[in-house]
């Protein structure tokens, strides 16, 4: 598997106070071990590579977060290992597979795994991902030996299965297709299923089908807000995906017949898709570029800024060969987030 670096959460958002943050020691892991044993603590290991710009983030922005170190400093021994130098950060990763930075690993103080998760995560957030160590129910270590044990109540299943594929260690498409082929469908309508269906459903397929044919019901046990974003999300995907030239052989008429279904659906928030979708048409037929732009113009301001930038980030390189430069840059003035208006200035091949 190619190794990654791994950002699961990028928004904008005011940091808090920067103090006495993380306190990473300078010690082998067996002494982390030794002094936890002392302390009564966890070890928390970060995995990180010396190329790995979200392991610089985490550096800069998250670990000298005082709110940050105030929660790991009475509970962790916490040290920082290199996956590709000296001798003891290789064989660390190699013995949990490790293929994605950061990972972090979190370490009872006899040296069994709790928790590990890849993916650098902004701000104080982060403090949330790494609560999961202590709840049975989301910590991976504790899954994983519950479903080695054999246990496989449905519940168990999908949160082992999820917290495993956020270790970014393994393809878990067989296990999940498997493991979705056994359940009938008061189990598939769950909070603990939903994953399956938000991140590894594409438009059309058979899963994505199950959730549009029972989306009322999965409104009324997950919550129609949570469901509408799940919708808006893989529209994005879609959208975005025609708008980068990965979309294959689409076709005008395509776009016609996803649009009808997004409206068979409802969404109480369009958001971000009407934009989109115009985008799409207008890369495909090279026509309509002007009414793209009054209804982008239109459209951001009722945009949180993450979601417009989002938008933005697709539409403008997307057909940046329809777009004069006074159209380019009219749009990119609208981008809140300067390292992603950045981001679309240097991609515009002017």
């Amino acid at each position: 598997m190619k190794k990654t670096f791994l950002l699961l959460a990028l928004v904008a958002l005011v940091f808090p106070s920067i103090g006495q943050g993380v306190n990473f020691e300078d010690i082998t892991i067996e002494q982390a071990l030794e002094k936890a044993k002392t302390e009564d603590k966890y070890v928390f290991v970060d995995v990180y590579t010396s190329w790995c710009g979200p392991c610089k983030m985490m550096d800069d922005q998250v670990f000298p977060l005082k709110e940050v170190g105030d929660y790991f400093n009475k509970r962790f021994i916490s040290v920082k290992k290199n996956a590709e130098v000296g001798e003891e950060g290789p064989r660390f990763a190699n013995k949990y597979n490790i293929k994605a930075y950061p990972t972090f690993v979190i370490l009872d103080k006899n040296g069994e795994l709790i928790h590990m998760f890849a993916g650098g995560i902004l701000n104080i957030t982060f403090i949330d991902k790494v609560a999961e160590s202590f709840d049975d129910e989301k910590a991976f270590g504790v899954l994983k030996r519950r479903y080695e044990a054999g246990e496989k109540d449905p519940k168990v299943v999908a949160s082992y299965l999820q917290a495993l594929m956020n270790t970014h260690t393994t393809d878990v498409t067989k296990q999940v297709d498997e493991f979705y082929a056994t359940l009938d469908d008061k189990d598939k309508i769950s909070q603990e299923c939903l994953f399956m269906f938000d991140l590894l459903a594409q438009i059309d397929s058979e899963r994505e089908q199950f959730l549009r044919a029972h989306v009322d019901e999965f409104r009324d046990v997950i919550g129609a807000e949570k469901i509408d974003e799940i919708y808006r999300n893989k529209y994005r995907d879609y959208f975005g995906k025609i708008l980068m030239g990965y979309g294959g052989n689409v076709t005008k008429e395509d776009i016609e017949n996803i649009s009808a279904k997004i409206a068979e659906l409802n969404l109480a928030n369009l958001g971000f898709i009407p934009p989109l979708q115009k985008a799409a048409l207008v890369k495909i037929t090279e026509t309509g570029k002007e009414e793209l732009i009054e209804l982008i113009k239109t459209t951001a301001p009722k945009l949180e800024s993450n979601a417009k930038d989002i938008m933005l980030y697709f539409i403008i390189p997307g057909l940046q060969d329809q777009l004069d430069e006074a159209e380019e840059q009219e749009l990119v003035a609208l981008v809140s987030d300067e390292s992603t208006k950045g981001y679309i200035s240097r991609s515009l091949r002017r």
